[in-house]
């Protein structure tokens, strides 16, 4: 009778680690189904009052609209058929869907410096771009928002996948069947959201570079060079470089 105390007292133990692992597990699942529609809604606003009538209209031409949203529709139709699992508890396989979707956040990453450059030039030269963005912004479902607000989402979303599938996969017993398939998914996310970073990072640089060659104006000094990728300097630096040339 003395041996089956501490067996008792073992397996309370484990049913109550299970059992918080359960109930974080659920709340992590909960936001994310909560989070993912708010997500689709804001997508599908652009989608809808943007770029389906944007085309309709011929406001732009079809290159600057696709420069402009990129692969958004692609993005907007990946996370509808995730809420369509996760509305019906369909976790792990609408997270295994995904997965094989997440490589449209890279390609939107890629196309992100180009995007704001079209956006910014469009404002500046295209009057009837101009009047259709103040009258949909002006729309109640966006709430306030500008165009330039709503462009980001998709890459700000990223990195709350990333956290939100740490939570289920830290929280998801070792020996279930999900673990593995949610520990995949979660390697695909961060892998994809490392090189998003990156690019951004690189996009950053190169304008960075921009700017202090514009400072360096009439000096010898060529930092961007057509066809060679923007080195990595200290910003700083060249701003100390770019203060002394000027003295």
């Amino acid at each position: 009778m003395a041996a089956a105390g501490p067996d008792g007292r073992s397996c309370v133990h484990v049913a109550e680690q299970r059992a918080r692992w359960e109930r974080r597990r659920r709340r992590a699942a909960q936001e994310l189904v909560g989070s993912e529609q708010r997500y689709l809604e804001q997508l599908d606003l652009v989608a809808t009052f943007f770029v389906a009538i944007l085309k309709a209209k011929g406001t732009l031409k079809p290159a600057v609209l696709e420069a402009l949203f990129g692969p958004w529709e692609s993005v907007c139709s990946a996370s509808r058929t995730l809420v369509f699992h996760l509305e019906r508890g369909h976790l792990a396989l609408g997270l295994e869907g995904f997965r094989h979707q997440v490589v449209l956040y890279r390609h939107y990453a890629e196309n992100f410096a180009q995007a704001k450059k079209t956006l910014q030039k469009q404002v500046r030269k295209n009057k009837s771009f101009v009047r259709f963005k103040k009258l949909q912004e002006a729309r109640p479902e966006f709430k306030g928002s500008r165009l330039e607000d709503v462009l980001p989402l998709p890459l700000q979303r990223l990195p709350q996948y990333k956290c939100l599938l740490e939570v289920l996969v830290e929280n998801t017993f070792p020996d279930s069947s999900e673990f593995e398939q949610l520990t995949g998914v979660l390697k695909s996310v961060s892998e994809v959201l490392h090189q998003v970073q990156e690019i951004s990072r690189f996009h950053e640089n190169s304008c960075q570079m921009s700017r202090v060659q514009k400072l360096l104006k009439g000096q010898k000094i060529q930092l961007l060079a057509p066809g060679r990728p923007p080195l990595n300097y200290d910003f700083v630096m060249l701003l100390h470089l770019v203060w002394s040339l000027e003295r």
